[in-house]
């Protein structure tokens, strides 16, 4: 179903005279022909995964109770960050609501409240697109690990990586890193500091070494 349905179907329940109704009944009013309606239920479960319906103890659909958005997160190198939201003020995200969010991650957004300054607070409570899949950083040697430490600060994360993957990379080249896991949710931040501080930090293997540590001359 194109996106011209999707939206007539957002709209339609969405509208004020809207009753809760099922499936069947949706399809009903809105004469959805009977070849069409495995993408009237496409429709109506990709909404339910952007927190925009739910289902209702009679099986029926309804609005969510509580107001979320859908934006681009934008993170500061401190630790909170903001969602950008195509038309709408930005959303402000406090380090501790952040989840495993990355920079650049499309995410969706659970509203909290408004500040003193009537800025929006919000919670990110599910990410819907990872925008990083690759980054570059500094490639740094342990006895039976690596990690890299991203250039782009902004990522909030070094990465992990296994021994049998570190495919040639010595400590301290600069090196590219596809990322193959990413973190789970973050701790608590102590100090303003939030690298590292993840339940399982991002993973990932060294996909190439753009350059080698040039030792001083002694």
């Amino acid at each position: 179903m194109n996106k011209d349905k999707k939206e007539l179907i957002w709209n339609f329940i969405n509208d004020k005279t809207y009753v809760p109704m099922k499936k069947k009944e949706m399809a009903q009013v809105l004469m959805v022909p009977k070849e069409e309606l495995q993408e009237l239920q496409s429709v109506l479960e990709e909404l339910e995964r952007e927190y925009k319906i739910r289902k209702n103890r009679k099986n029926q659909y309804i609005i969510m109770d509580e107001p979320y958005v859908q934006g681009v997160y934008h993170r500061h190198q401190k630790g909170f960050g903001f969602v950008i939201v195509e038309n709408e003020e930005e959303i402000h995200i406090a380090s501790t609501q952040a989840g495993s969010a990355l920079d650049g991650d499309v995410v969706l957004v659970k509203i909290l409240e408004e500040t003193s300054n009537q800025k929006k607070e919000g919670k990110i409570v599910k990410i819907l697109k990872r925008e990083i899949r690759e980054l570059v950083g500094t490639f740094k040697n342990s006895k039976n690990f690596g990690f890299v430490v991203p250039d782009n600060p902004k990522l909030g994360t070094d990465i992990f990586i296994s021994k049998k993957k570190f495919k040639g990379a010595r400590n301290q080249d600069k090196v590219v890193v596809k990322i193959i896991k990413y973190p789970e949710k973050r701790k608590k931040c102590r100090r303003g500091n939030c690298r590292n501080h993840w339940k399982n930090q991002s993973s990932g293997s060294r996909h190439d070494v753009l350059g080698k540590r040039i030792p001083f001359a002694i």
